[in-house]
């Protein structure tokens, strides 16, 4: 299967420049997820927060108040021990190494005895281990893709259009793909996860920082809708140095694309500083509406700001969501809904909840 455009790496000396990479794993079975988010920022090296980092959002394993699921991360200060494709989805970060190896795509076969802590993406295996005090994980699978964005009988859509190919904005967006399989195992906070056809999804965001506030919700998790998946952001971005609000909603289903947002329909949205995300869209075909809610108080994660990482982010991976997608004068498509949404705000300052 051919990947979307912007899959490869976007740096080419832009100071300061972020990109950010979020793969989240679905076990069908039990509704558990586990969210990587990786990320470089400023990888000329010239400023104080300059390096990578690696976050996983994964179920809990003792009850807190303040989080739904727990977030194991760490940071890795050398930009020179970062590596990434400029054409293709790969990319790694050493933190831990034997030897004097230089950042470079390793063997499957080779990658824990040389890499004691760090990451890899290569050749659709994702590879690595990190450890946080007393926490600790540890994953190796492999992705095929099968739906990436827009029509799949057609090639693979750039997200934000033709346009996102200029430097108009900031930060850019891309789908990588809304569903693949997900093969082979994970340990985490001692407990052992093997996994056959879980389910994947994966995106990257790259450019000056993130926006000033946004919101976002994804879920490809639907047991009475196989293959149904949808993804939704809305907020505040950059075009020609100018701030605009912004969002945008994908449906795949049954082997179609339907997509609202600019130049495809309007969509209005109403969302809480946490708790609930209410959009509506519609075009001259087509309407969709979503309807997400959360009693949890969700968990906190960094994303990158022009000041660095910042704690400014919160997630939950056990949203309700309630889908509903038809044609404009005739019968409803489709109406569902799941409990293993990704649901997500953020902004600085973010509400406390």
């Amino acid at each position: 299967m051919e990947f979307p455009p912007h899959s490869g790496y976007h740096w080419q000396g832009q100071s300061p420049f972020f990109e950010g990479w979020y793969v989240r794993l679905l076990l069908p079975h039990s509704g558990e997820s586990f969210a990587f988010m990786y990320s470089i920022e400023n990888p000329a090296g010239a400023r104080h927060y300059s390096g990578g980092a690696v976050q996983i959002l994964g179920p809990a394993t003792e009850t807190k108040a303040n989080q739904d699921d727990q977030l194991i991360w760490r940071i890795f200060p050398s930009v020179k021990k970062f590596w990434a494709s400029p054409h293709h989805f790969a990319l790694g970060h050493w933190g831990k190494h034997t030897g004097n190896n230089p950042a470079r795509p390793l063997p499957s076969d080779e990658f824990f005895a040389l890499v004691k802590e760090g990451y890899q993406i290569y050749q659709n295996q994702h590879q690595g281990q990190i450890t946080n005090g007393d926490r600790h994980c540890r994953w190796q699978f492999t992705v095929e893709p099968e739906i990436t964005w827009g029509n799949p009988q057609r090639f693979p859509r750039a997200t934000a259009g033709w346009l996102s190919f200029f430097p108009m904005f900031d930060p850019g967006w891309q789908i990588l793909f809304a569903q693949g399989r997900g093969h082979g195992w994970l340990e985490w906070q001692g407990e052992q996860y093997e996994f056959d056809h879980a389910l994947v999804y994966a995106e990257k965001n790259w450019g000056h920082s993130f926006p000033s506030r946004w919101f976002w919700l994804q879920a490809n998790h639907f047991p009475q809708h196989p293959g149904l998946s949808v993804t939704a952001a809305g907020g505040e971005r950059i075009v020609l140095g100018r701030p605009e609000e912004v969002a945008l909603i994908g449906v795949h289903h049954q082997g179609n694309f339907y997509e609202f947002g600019p130049g495809h329909g309007t969509i209005t949205w109403q969302v809480a500083p946490w708790g609930s995300w209410q959009l509506k869209a519609s075009n001259d075909r087509y309407w969709v509406t979503l309807s997400a809610t959360t009693e949890g108080k969700g968990s906190l994660v960094h994303t990158p700001t022009a000041q660095g990482l910042q704690l400014n982010c919160r997630d939950t991976t056990r949203g309700h969501l309630h889908l509903q997608l038809g044609a404009i004068c005739k019968d409803l498509i489709v109406e569902t809904i799941t409990d293993t949404a990704g649901l997500e705000v953020g902004g600085i300052p973010l509400p406390s909840v």
